[in-house]
């Protein structure tokens, strides 16, 4: 439950990079890759672990439900975005590959895959944990497919309203664990969305060429975007922090989170800080895509552990 376009003028007369292959080549593997399986995971361990933060394992069909409800709804929501970017992953080498760029499988296949995938999960949620959580992967798709996706085309401020269904995942499973969200549940969102700012600025850095040539609007594209998205990142970087350190300012989290929280906030930070000082930012872009990588899972992993054992 991690991310450019502007209008459609132009996209008939550019030529794409690939020419189709007949549709009846589709393979399992590319079924799967429809489902753009590394972000769907992401989504699913995100959910997982504001499971295990609220409430260890103890209640196995609704951890099993949120587990294969985020599953489908993740995957779900990965389809119907790639359906509806067809026409301008043709255009983009980073993704001239994915199946429907390429032919491999029919649109209307695409379709009705992501919107069974995507019920089916809600479905689930709701059955196996509760209405708010099957209500909030609702809203991630809608707001996924129908806003984000879209804007892309139109603002670089599509951005931030991506990382808004980025962030809910762990909100889903802490209210699936507890039945509502307390500070924690929250302060987990919010890490959630800070994060996602500094590693979509790095991605976007490394990648602006090609989301050029897509048509996306992206801050790194605009007037003196080298400087915009340095100081962007700057500022989300310290809302991060601020946001991770909220735990130990309100003292409901123990010694290990304690202690995790400020040695990867000072290691988010240090890139983050190389990635706005850099006048070449390449390999600086580079380094703070994998320090973002590495920050959350360790960050989330601290948390479950302090909770586990305080």
């Amino acid at each position: 439950m991690s991310l450019s376009d502007p209008n459609t003028a132009g996209l008939e007369s550019s030529a794409p990079l690939i020419a189709e292959t007949p549709a009846s080549r589709a393979k399992f593997s590319d079924f799967f890759m429809l489902t753009k399986p590394r972000l769907s995971l992401m989504c699913i361990i995100t959910a997982l672990l504001g499971y295990f933060a609220a409430d260890p394992l103890t209640n196995l069909p609704v951890f099993f439900g949120l587990t294969l409800g985020t599953s489908l709804a993740a995957a779900g929501a990965a389809v119907l975005n790639q359906w509806s970017e067809r026409d301008h992953d043709k255009l983009m080498e980073r993704t001239q590959l994915r199946p429907l760029a390429k032919g491999v499988i029919q649109p209307m296949t695409a379709l009705v895959l992501g919107l069974a995938c995507s019920f089916t999960g809600v479905a689930i949620l709701f059955l196996w944990t509760n209405s708010v959580t099957a209500s909030l992967g609702l809203a991630t798709i809608f707001i996924y497919i129908a806003i984000y996706t879209p804007l892309k085309r139109v603002t670089p401020l599509s951005t931030e309203i991506g990382a808004l269904p980025g962030a809910i995942p762990p909100l889903m499973g802490w209210i699936a664990a507890e039945g509502s969200v307390s500070t924690l549940g929250w302060v987990l969102f919010g890490i959630l969305f800070a994060w996602q700012m500094p590693h979509f600025m790095a991605i976007s850095w490394i990648y602006r060429k090609d989301y050029e040539r897509g048509g996306f609007k992206m801050l790194v594209l605009s007037e003196k975007g080298s400087a915009k998205i340095g100081y962007s990142c700057i500022a989300y970087t310290v809302l991060l922090i601020a946001i991770t350190l909220v735990p130990l300012a309100l003292s409901i989290t123990g010694h290990v989170y304690s202690a995790g929280a400020i040695l990867l906030s000072a290691f988010i930070g240090w890139r983050a800080w190389q990635f706005f000082k850099a006048k070449e930012k390449d390999q600086p872009s580079r380094n703070l895509f994998i320090a973002s990588i590495i920050h959350l899972p360790l960050l989330f992993a601290v948390l479950v552990i302090d909770r586990w054992i305080y």
